[in-house]
C-alpha cells in the first residue's frame, strides 16, 4: 500500500506532465500558424502590387486622372544591394552585413530615366515628371509617400 504523500507526489508529477504535453503542443500549434501566416503575408505581397484599386466595370465610369497619374510611366528595377547610407560592402549577403550602415537595402534603376532610388517598391514615384521632380538636379530620388486624402 502506498502512503498519501506517494499518491499525492505522483499525481502531481503526471498532472505536471500532462501540462508540459499540452504547452508542448500549443506552443507547436501557434509557431505553425505564424509562419503559415507569415508565408500567406508574404506571396500576397508579392502577387499585389502595392495598389489599392478596384476593379472597375464597363458600366461604371473612368475615373478622373490625379496630377500624380499624369506622365510618362516609369518602371523601377533592383540594380544591385548597398547599405542604407550608400556605405559599399562587399560582406552583403553575409549576417551582419551593414549592421553599422543601417542594414542592407536594395537599389532600384528606373526604365527610362536613368534614375536610382532606395526606396521600398511602394515608394516609387509613378512618373519620369515625379521623379525627376523629387530628384532634382541629382539622379539619386527619394521616396514618393503622397499625402493621403
Amino acid at each position: 500500500m502506498t502512503t498519501p504523500t506517494r499518491r499525492t507526489a505522483t499525481r502531481i508529477r503526471e498532472a505536471a506532465r500532462r501540462v508540459r504535453t499540452i504547452a508542448t503542443w500549443t506552443l507547436t500549434v501557434c509557431s505553425a500558424l505564424f509562419w503559415v501566416l507569415l508565408i500567406t503575408i508574404g506571396i500576397v505581397g508579392m502577387i499585389t502590387d502595392g495598389t489599392d484599386e478596384k476593379p472597375t466595370t464597363q458600366a461604371s465610369t473612368s475615373p478622373t486622372p490625379q496630377p500624380s497619374d499624369t506622365g510618362t510611366p516609369i518602371q523601377w528595377q533592383p540594380a544591385g544591394q548597398t547599405c542604407a547610407d550608400g556605405w559599399p560592402s562587399h560582406s552583403i549577403g553575409k549576417r551582419g552585413a551593414c549592421s553599422h550602415h543601417g542594414g542592407v537595402v536594395t537599389v532600384y534603376e528606373s526604365t527610362p530615366g536613368n534614375l536610382t532610388t532606395r526606396c521600398h517598391r511602394y515608394g516609387h514615384p509613378k512618373t519620369l515628371e515625379r521623379a525627376r521632380q523629387l530628384a532634382g538636379s541629382t539622379r539619386n530620388v527619394p521616396c514618393d509617400f503622397p499625402d493621403s486624402p
